[in-house]
């Protein structure tokens, strides 16, 4: 149950951090936090990611209603097996129900991150834990898939030792 805590942690990190950000841009604008690096701006995001599906709040809430039921489900059920995975489970639950909190509350999630060194689009904690989560939950299982497929090569080849190896007897 350390996962479902963990996502409800991040939930109130990015609830916070969103709440301190309006608050900031409201009295000083678009502040620069590490120079050359990222920058508060403060923007709100009608759609997902680079504000594709933008007006289609409804569909987004239901989206991410089934998808963190079943990363719910799959924390219960102790699945994926490996805490790595787990923990990008918990990450991206975290990040999604922060983010559909603001579309349920306000018909748009609210960004403040602004990466001043490239062209990208500005985002904010929930964003981050997502993105992380997912790459974690992704090599998780990429290391799982490969440590079944050495034990099945193993077991093979012990199999395949022992064969046939009474012929002459």
């Amino acid at each position: 149950m350390g996962e479902i805590l963990l996502a409800a942690v991040i939930v109130l990190a990015d609830q916070l951090s969103k709440v301190g950000a309006v608050d900031l841009a409201a009295r000083r604008g678009s502040t620069v936090l590490i120079p050359g690096v990222i920058g508060l701006t403060c923007t709100y995001n009608y759609g997902a990611s680079w504000g594709i599906l933008s007006g289609k709040t409804v569909f987004l809430l239901v989206l991410t209603a089934l998808v963190c039921a079943a990363i719910f489900i799959a924390l219960l059920l102790r699945r994926p097996r490996s805490p790595v995975g787990r923990l990008g489970l918990a990450m991206v639950l975290g990040g999604a129900v922060g983010n559909a909190l603001d579309r349920l509350a306000d018909g748009f999630v609210t960004d403040m991150f602004e990466t001043l060194f490239m062209e990208f689009p500005i985002f904010n904690v929930a964003d981050c834990f997502i993105t992380v989560g997912g790459i974690l939950f992704c090599l998780s299982v990429f290391l799982e898939e490969n440590e079944i497929r050495r034990k099945r090569s193993e077991a093979g080849k012990e199999a395949g030792d022992g064969a046939g190896t009474d012929r002459g007897a």
